[in-house]
């Protein structure tokens, strides 16, 4: 069996979004014959503890290799969520003294941890490096100059181009990031990442690449996760039920809630009649701000549960609610949650702006696409959807698409590359 070494700081028992992308990629990239080695951190403060996906992690055959203590439960992690002016504090300190990112200490770490582990396991055929943090690609880099072996780098996201995720204080700043994107380009024997315009960003950016080089493996759902979560009980409600899948910032929230306020001004009876139902982590100010708009009542806001709960829920709903933050080269995102509203064939409201995922959403046929912004025109969409349910008239999605969206085919898509790679190298 061919070996991959797959460095993922976002992992396992971490929560939230960036963690599931490696974890299935290791666990099915085992089904075409390549025995992955995740090489991650051992935190021991977490804004949120997934404990399903670590046991599935654990029990998946995958072999997980720590810079710290191996963690087998949340015996030894710390539950500690960070204040949304704390976070964005931070992202401006770290931009403006850690070079690419907050997690370039780990870099020695996770270096002197793979000389280790490239002894143990007697070397590995190639390495898959994953981002972010964009640390992951340059520890990937410089492990394949060192042991002469073909690299793939896995972008989530743009590096330089997502202006969400990076800021940069001061010109030099975005120059550094420059020159060390423009190097891990090089260096890659292969580049994946979910979207065209991504690889469109790259190939105009830098061009020391070829176009084949640059290969494109959609935010995916998993089959096997939605057949797991309908063995169990699902929870339903009486209700017409619109479900958000949030994040650790709850970022959205603050539409869907003046959405919400607009929708019951005009229709106060409708607080009856919906569940808005909030997954992501819950603090004082979040409640806080849904009282002050006077719509705590509308909202079940249960807090965060693991992707077992939440795929559950997420089947458990009648719409989903998707939301992409406006900023420079927006059109270029791709939220991984989509793969799964996908994969739930439920209907989705989108807050969007033009590019990737409103394509997608469109492509997709059960969806109401709102590129304004405007809450009045979310309200309105949520009473459409409202009608359409009370007369059993929501809308199928497109099929077609959806099979486009199943992970099976881009993970025996990523194992032909390697093998590619392998031929080749």
């Amino acid at each position: 069996m061919n070996k991959v070494l797959i460095i993922a700081y976002y992992f396992p028992p971490m929560g939230l979004g960036g963690i599931l992308r490696p974890l299935k990629f290791a666990k099915h990239l085992l089904e075409y014959n390549w025995q992955p080695v995740i090489l991650t951190d051992s935190p021991r403060k977490l804004p949120v503890f997934d404990d399903y996906l670590l046991k599935e992690a654990i029990d998946s055959g995958i072999i997980v290799e720590r810079t710290g203590e191996n963690i087998f439960d949340n015996k030894n992690v710390q539950i500690k969520v960070f204040k949304e002016g704390f976070t964005k504090f931070n992202k401006i300190a770290s931009s403006i003294f850690f070079i690419p990112d907050s997690k370039i200490f780990w870099k020695a770490k996770a270096l002197k941890k793979a000389e280790e582990i490239w002894e143990k396991y007697n070397g590995f055929d190639l390495i898959l490096a994953t981002a972010p943090p964009y640390t992951d690609l340059l520890i990937g880099q410089e492990l394949k100059k060192r042991y002469k072996v073909p690299l793939v780098s896995e972008y989530h996201n743009a590096w330089v181009d997502n202006s969400r995720i990076n800021y940069y204080p001061t010109p030099v700043h975005r120059m550094m990031n420059i020159r060390l994107e423009k190097a891990v380009v090089k260096d890659s024997n292969k580049i994946i990442t979910t979207n065209r315009r991504i690889k469109e960003l790259i190939l105009k950016r830098y061009g020391n690449i070829k176009y084949e080089d640059i290969i494109l493996v959609p935010h995916s759902f998993y089959e096997s996760d939605f057949e797991e979560a309908r063995r169990k009980n699902l929870p339903y409600t009486t209700k017409m039920r619109i479900t958000y899948v949030g994040s650790k910032t709850s970022r959205g929230l603050n539409l869907l809630f003046k959405s919400v306020r607009s929708l019951l001004n005009a229709s106060p009876i409708l607080l009856k009649e919906i569940e808005f139902l909030y997954l992501g982590v819950v603090t004082r100010k979040l409640l806080k701000r849904a009282k002050d708009f006077g719509i705590l009542e509308a909202f079940y806001m249960p807090g965060f549960v693991n992707h077992h709960e939440s795929i559950k829920y997420i089947l458990a709903s009648d719409v989903l609610f998707l939301h992409v933050k406006r900023h420079k080269n927006d059109d270029a995102e791709f939220p991984g949650v989509l793969g799964d509203y996908i994969g739930s064939r439920k209907n989705i409201l989108a807050a969007v702006p033009e590019g990737v995922t409103k394509n997608i959403l469109t492509e997709y046929g059960a969806s109401k696409i709102v590129t304004d912004y405007n809450p009045a025109t979310i309200a309105e969409a949520i009473y459409d959807y409202y009608m359409l349910f009370n007369k059993s008239r929501m809308p199928m999605p497109n099929e077609n698409t959806v099979e486009k969206y199943d992970s099976h085919q881009h993970i025996e898509s990523i194992a032909r590359e390697f093998n590619y790679l392998l031929d080749v190298d």
